[in-house]
């Protein structure tokens, strides 16, 4: 799963939204903070320190902890974690607000000006966030991660590509042969390998040997060649070469991805 250290987009949107929370409020006197004394004695810093932090804190909540079980779409997951963020969000802040305040403003009049007015603010971060983690190769959740989504949009997988081994299609299902903190681990996801091959074909990370294989070339341990067949060697494994696809094998200049493999015949 995606780790909270290569969550670039995570750790963006957390710290920006803080930062540019306090900003506006603090600084900038946004919505004439600055113009009312807090009921609780609480001076404009130490208000605009609760609420950046509150935001910083739900973003990272939903970046984090969150943010890994829900299965949508790897692009527009991003803006659907922003809006539940800002949902989160905007309702704690009323409340920390309404503390300020001993709950006199607890009414829809100052709910309703949250509604707008929270959103606002938020949309600057967030937007900078997203756009900054795009250029920095940050792609939904993360670039340097392979997402791999059944037809059906209810199972998921994601891990590194140094992790994937191999794929395996087993009818409507493909079989994930992948690692885990060094243990290997099948997992059986409801998709066709023709689909799964088009999909990942932009991160140029698994090549086909076989009508039934897709393998991560990287992986590649071994190439055994006899008169009768020739199979890679995958983490102790052998997987068959189609005659199709024997040549992109042998020659190291088929991808970048490839190494110097040295048949043995």
């Amino acid at each position: 799963m995606l780790g909270r250290k290569t969550n670039i987009y995570g750790w963006l949107v957390t710290c920006w939204s803080g930062l540019f929370m306090f900003i506006s409020l603090f600084i900038y006197r946004s919505y004439h903070i600055d113009q009312v004394e807090a009921f609780t004695g609480h001076g404009l810093l130490f208000r605009s320190l609760v609420h950046a932090f509150i935001i910083s804190l739900v973003f990272y909540t939903v970046e984090f902890l969150l943010a890994p079980a829900i299965r949508v779409n790897q692009k527009i997951k991003p803006l659907v974690t922003a809006v539940i963020a800002t949902i989160f969000g905007l309702n704690l802040t009323f409340i920390a607000f309404n503390y300020f305040f001993h709950w006199t403003e607890m009414s829809w009049t100052s709910y309703s000006m949250f509604l707008y007015e929270y959103p606002l603010i938020l949309f600057v971060p967030v937007s900078i966030s997203y756009l900054a983690s795009r250029i920095m190769g940050f792609e939904g959740v993360g670039s340097q991660f392979i997402t791999i989504i059944s037809s059906n949009t209810k199972e998921q997988l994601q891990l590194k590509p140094e992790n994937l081994l191999y794929v395996k299609s087993a009818d409507n299902y493909v079989e994930i042969v992948h690692k885990v903190n060094g243990i290997v681990n099948r997992r059986l996801i409801r998709k066709k390998l023709k689909s799964l091959e088009k999909e990942l074909a932009a991160k140029n990370t698994l090549r086909k040997c076989h009508r039934s294989y897709l393998v991560n070339p990287n992986n590649i341990e071994q190439i055994n060649k006899t008169t009768t067949r020739m199979e890679l060697i995958i983490n102790g494994e052998a997987i068959p070469i189609s005659k199709n696809y024997v040549d992109q094998f042998i020659s190291a200049k088929t991808s970048p991805l490839s190494r110097e493999f040295h048949p043995i015949i």
